[in-house]
C-alpha cells in the first residue's frame, strides 16, 4: 500500500495520468501538395512558393482536379492547437494551452511558426509528468518487483484525449513533427511500439479517443460527429459561423487567426463535457461526482474574465448542466 501525499488516501493501484484534451485546426500545405502532384495536374503553370503558398484558389483547383476533398494527414499544416489538462482524480480543469499562427508574409515564416507551436505543445504534454511521481518512485523502488513488473509500471506522463485524435490530430502532429525534425520529449512515446504503447489502438490509458469509444472502435454504423453527440447530450454545439472545412479559407483569405483559435478552444471544451458523460457511463465518475463536475464546469465557463464564447457555450448547454440541478 502506498500513501498518496495529495489526499493521504492509501492506494495500491496504478494511478491515472493527467488527461490532456486537445484539438487542432489545420490548413493545406500548398507547396507540399504542388511538389507531389505537379506531374499529374495542370494547376499553376509557373508555381512560385513565395507567391502561391497561401493561394486559396490553388487549393480549390487542386480539390476540383483531383477530387480529393480531404488530403492525407501529412499535407495538413498545424495552424492552431488548443488543449486543457484535466485532473484525473477530481476531473476539473487544471491547466490550458492555446497557440495559433498569426498572419505571416511567407511560407518559411509560416513553417517556422508551425514548428514552434508543435515544440511547445510537446513540452506542454509533459508539464504535469510528475503528478504521480511519489507513487512511481516508491513502487519502482520496491525490491520485490520483477524487472518485467517494473517495465509495466513505467511512468505515465499524460493521457491524450480528444475526438477522433487517433485517426487525425495525433497523426498530423506526429507527421508534421517528423518533417520539422522535432524530437518527442515523452520518453516512451515512440520508443515502445508494442501493445502497451501510445500508438497502440486500445491503450486507453495513454490515448483515449472519445470517438473510438463511442463508436466501439470504428464501428462505421456508430460513428458520429462531435457536434451531433454534444447536442444530443444537451451540450452546446460547435461555435456558430465556423466549421473545419472553412478554416483554410478563413486563414488564407481573411487572416482570421483569432476566430479560428476560438473555434478550436470551444471544441476542446465540448470534448471535455463529452468526457465527463463518458466517464459517468463507464462508472469512473459516480452520480454525485458527475453532478459536482457539471456544476464546476458551468461556473468555470461563466466566470468573470472568460471569453464571451465560453459564456455562450454555457448558455447553450443549459440542458446539460440542468442534470446536476435535478433532485
Amino acid at each position: 500500500m502506498v500513501v498518496n501525499p495529495s489526499s493521504t488516501v492509501l492506494k495500491a493501484e496504478r494511478p491515472q495520468a493527467p488527461i490532456l484534451i486537445f484539438d487542432i485546426e489545420t490548413v493545406p500545405d500548398i507547396p507540399l501538395l504542388y511538389l507531389n502532384y505537379q506531374d499529374n495536374l495542370n494547376l499553376i503553370e509557373n508555381f512560385d512558393e513565395k507567391i502561391h503558398w497561401n493561394d486559396y484558389s490553388f487549393y480549390e483547383a487542386f480539390k476540383k482536379q483531383t477530387e480529393i476533398e480531404f488530403p492525407k494527414t501529412l499535407y495538413h499544416c498545424v495552424l492552431s492547437i488548443c488543449a486543457i489538462y484535466v485532473d484525473p482524480e477530481t476531473y476539473i480543469i487544471m491547466d490550458g494551452f492555446k497557440r495559433t499562427i498569426p498572419k505571416v508574409s511567407s511560407y518559411n515564416e509560416f513553417r517556422s511558426y508551425e514548428k514552434k507551436i508543435l515544440e511547445e505543445f510537446w513540452q506542454f504534454s509533459i508539464k504535469h509528468q510528475d503528478y504521480n511521481k511519489f507513487w512511481y518512485d516508491h513502487t519502482m523502488g520496491n525490491r520485490y518487483l520483477s524487472d518485467y513488473q517494473k517495465s509495466k509500471l513505467k511512468k505515465l506522463p499524460v493521457t491524450f484525449c480528444g475526438y477522433n485524435i487517433t485517426n487525425f490530430d495525433l497523426m498530423v502532429i506526429e507527421q508534421r513533427s517528423l518533417i520539422n525534425f522535432i524530437t518527442c520529449p515523452i520518453e516512451d512515446y515512440v520508443k515502445n511500439l508494442g501493445n502497451d504503447s501510445y500508438r497502440y489502438k486500445y491503450a486507453s490509458d495513454k490515448v483515449f479517443d472519445l470517438m473510438n469509444f463511442v463508436s466501439n472502435y470504428d464501428n462505421k454504423n456508430a460513428r458520429i460527429g462531435l457536434d451531433i453527440l454534444a447536442k444530443s447530450m444537451g451540450l452546446g454545439g460547435k461555435m456558430s459561423g465556423m466549421d473545419g472545412s472553412r478554416v483554410a479559407e478563413e486563414y488564407f483569405q481573411n487572416h482570421a487567426s483569432v476566430k479560428i483559435e476560438e473555434y478550436c478552444a470551444v471544441d476542446v471544451l465540448i470534448s471535455y463535457g463529452v468526457l465527463l458523460a463518458v466517464q459517468k457511463f463507464r462508472g469512473i465518475l459516480s452520480e454525485d461526482q458527475f453532478k459536482e463536475c457539471l456544476i464546476w464546469f458551468e461556473q468555470w465557463l461563466l466566470k468573470e474574465g472568460k471569453p464571451l464564447n465560453y459564456h455562450e457555450l454555457a448558455r447553450e448547454s443549459a440542458n446539460f448542466f440542468n442534470y446536476a440541478k435535478k433532485t
